[in-house]
């Protein structure tokens, strides 16, 4: 509906302007200045002031270009009409903006009527900056700068050839004031502010030790030695905004995944910025995309704290994030604080330690004997009493967190002495083994080196005498002494007893060799000769003939 009343007031203005309805009056408008030049994409306001006859009243006003009235409902126009001023900014401008504007009113006494003032400002649009027209040039009117970094607002500007400056200024926009104030004078900007105008048309801003305080609007205006000769650019915004390091979560378990992000939570900086980040100060060795970095899997050397930078303002980094990484209980062992051994009756301290975050909140002790296990307490420490071989055995302990746990490897508890009976032992064991071995080898050779027994023959005699022969191997049952020349006579085990009255008893086990020759030797082995005590020795004394061996001869 209110667009629709825009059109009708434009075409009943329009009316008014032909002479249709009403005769034209003479309007004052001032148009300062009364031409400038714009960049393509760029905005540009267009001001003026009006006066309005007497008698009259104004009841409406609107800008045309080229006789065209310019539609408050386009979304590149923005009117602004209040206090007898007439301002209309157009945004995004494109070459065909180009031309010559001008303000018209509706003013009444008794009947409406249509207001025209002379002239009107002509906009030049292009592509390139232009220094023969009056016009600022901005590389951006949209700052969004890193507190305690410094900001540059590069700027250009022009004015008509036949005018010369003598007078730039940079100001911050304040509704309260309708004088600028140079902010090189303004209080909290002092030596903080300077104009970099090394050259004509040159008005770029640096602001220096950018604080909170400074985010706003600016705006730069200068004056020419010509009535009228002033101009002042669009407005410039800052925004001031500081680094801040998020964290998908700032207490993970080992082997998850984390993603942080440094923010600008009161603006956006350039898509080209470049981010670096730090742990405990030092740059990372994880490389970041964007502004996130990925830890992926994390592990407990990730644990730290964070901070984020810019690059080229790496001196203003982030406030830093903790990252706390949790993992179960490792390197978990059991430390004996008496070093060496122990001697009977005295005690012991074990403690266990582990490398554990969050740290081991429970600790559990277990005796191991063979394949039984003791459960002996908690406790970081355990103390073993009054040593003996009884409390002997393997000891190791359990480390437990929120996380997980782990065994430690078992330990035991040396006793003194205890090493020497050990050794003991196994010497008393090693010095039987030989014995042993020793007897087994004696006996081996003692049987391979005695001669076989063939035969064993007993002959009983008087109780007071005997004779005896023992291993006599004989070749004939006779037992003659006076024996063949071509036999050879063994005597195998043979014991003669004998009183007044000799007599022979039988032979037993008498086995007759193979058959020898004449040249055969007798082999005799052992062979005791006995007589009565009251005998008288003859020629023919005993004879003890032992273990005499003579090869055989073989026959010719």
């Amino acid at each position: 509906m209110h667009k629709k009343m825009h059109r009708i007031r434009c075409i009943i203005l329009l009316l008014y302007t032909l002479g249709l309805y009403a005769k034209t009056l003479p309007l004052t408008v001032t148009y300062s200045p009364q031409n400038t030049c714009a960049l393509t994409g760029s905005s540009v306001l267009l001001t003026c002031r009006y006066i309005i006859p007497q008698n009259y009243y104004f009841k409406a006003g609107f800008w045309y270009k080229n006789s065209s009235c310019l539609q408050a409902s386009e979304p590149r126009i923005e009117y602004d009409s209040s206090d007898s001023k007439c301002r209309v900014r157009i945004n995004n401008l494109i070459p065909s903006d180009s031309g010559v504007y001008d303000y018209r009113i509706t003013a009444t006494d008794k009947s409406s009527t249509t207001l025209q003032g002379k002239n009107g400002v002509t906009l030049s649009v292009s592509d390139a900056p232009r220094k023969d027209c009056w016009g600022v040039f901005y590389s951006s009117t949209s700052f969004c700068v890193l507190r305690s970094s410094t900001v540059d607002i590069t700027c250009t500007y022009g004015f008509p050839t036949d005018q010369t400056v003598i007078t730039t200024l940079w100001y911050r926009v304040n509704k309260k004031r309708q004088d600028p104030i140079d902010l090189r004078l303004e209080e909290g900007y002092e030596s903080r502010v300077e104009h970099l105008s090394t050259e004509e048309h040159n008005c770029t801003l640096r602001i220096r030790d950018v604080r909170e305080s400074d985010s706003g609007q600016y705006r730069f205006r200068y004056l020419t030695n010509k009535t009228g000769g002033a101009f002042s650019g669009d407005v410039v915004t800052i925004s001031v905004t500081d680094l801040q390091v998020s964290m998908t979560a700032g207490t993970v378990i080992e082997g998850s995944n984390v993603t942080l992000t440094c923010n600008t939570p009161s603006c956006n900086l350039k898509a080209k910025s470049t981010f670096i980040w730090y742990k405990n100060t030092q740059p990372t060795r994880h490389r970041s995309i964007n502004n996130t970095l990925h830890l992926s899997p994390v592990n407990s050397e990730d644990t730290g704290s964070y901070s984020c930078a810019v690059r080229g303002h790496e001196q203003h980094q982030s406030p830093e994030a903790a990252l706390d990484v949790r993992y179960a209980p490792r390197n978990t062992a059991v430390l004996v604080d008496n070093y060496g051994e122990i001697v009977l009756g005295e005690s012991v301290n074990l403690t266990c330690r582990s490398d554990a975050n969050p740290p081991v909140h429970t600790y559990t002790w277990y005796r191991k004997m063979g394949t039984q296990i003791s459960l002996l307490g908690g406790g970081q420490s355990y103390v073993v009493a009054n040593i003996s071989y009884e409390t002997s055995g393997l000891y190791y302990c359990v480390a437990q967190n929120s996380v997980g746990e782990q065994h430690s490897a078992a330990v035991s508890v040396p006793i003194a002495g205890q090493g020497l009976a050990k050794y003991a032992a196994i010497g008393i064991l090693i010095v039987v083994a030989l014995l042993l071995l020793l007897g087994l080898l004696w006996l081996s050779k003692q049987k391979s080196s005695a001669p076989p027994i063939t035969a064993s023959t007993t002959i009983s005699q008087q109780a007071d005498s005997s004779v005896v022969y023992n291993n006599v191997l004989i070749s004939d049952p006779s037992c003659s002494r006076n024996t063949k020349a071509d036999n050879d006579v063994q005597y195998a085990s043979i014991k003669f007893k004998g009183s007044d009255k000799a007599e022979v008893g039988p032979y037993a086990d008498v086995h007759r060799p193979r058959t020898q020759t004449t040249q055969e030797d007798v082999q005799y082995a052992s062979v005791n000769f006995s007589r009565p005590k009251d005998t008288f020795q003859t020629e023919e004394d005993p004879v003890i003939y032992s273990t005499v061996n003579k090869p055989l001869r073989t026959r010719i």
